[in-house]
């Protein structure tokens, strides 16, 4: 009986071990914190590279203005210089 009730004692202590420990990794919220770190990090990360675009666009939008402007300057140097030619056709 004394063999029983200790082999039953050293059984209840183990029991409770496991118990102790599923409890502990319950109320452990490591794991979550980690979790909630990396989604900061991550909306961060999004937001950094939301302004990089934002000056690419801003950065590409302002050279095709530059080219544009630049190519209707060219066209009306060129419109002035057929333009003169044929004042000076006409002349001869």
């Amino acid at each position: 009986m004394e063999n029983e009730l200790s082999d039953i004692n050293e059984r209840l202590s183990q029991v409770e071990k496991k118990i102790d420990e599923t409890g502990k990794s319950f109320s452990d919220n490591s794991p979550l914190q980690k979790i909630k770190k990396a989604i900061a990090q991550v909306k961060s990360d999004i937001k950094s590279i939301d302004i990089r675009i934002g000056v690419v666009s801003n950065t590409l939008l302002q050279l095709k203005l530059k080219e544009r402007t630049k190519a209707q300057e060219d066209n009306k140097g060129i419109a002035k210089m057929v333009l003169e030619n044929e004042e000076y056709d006409l002349e001869l």
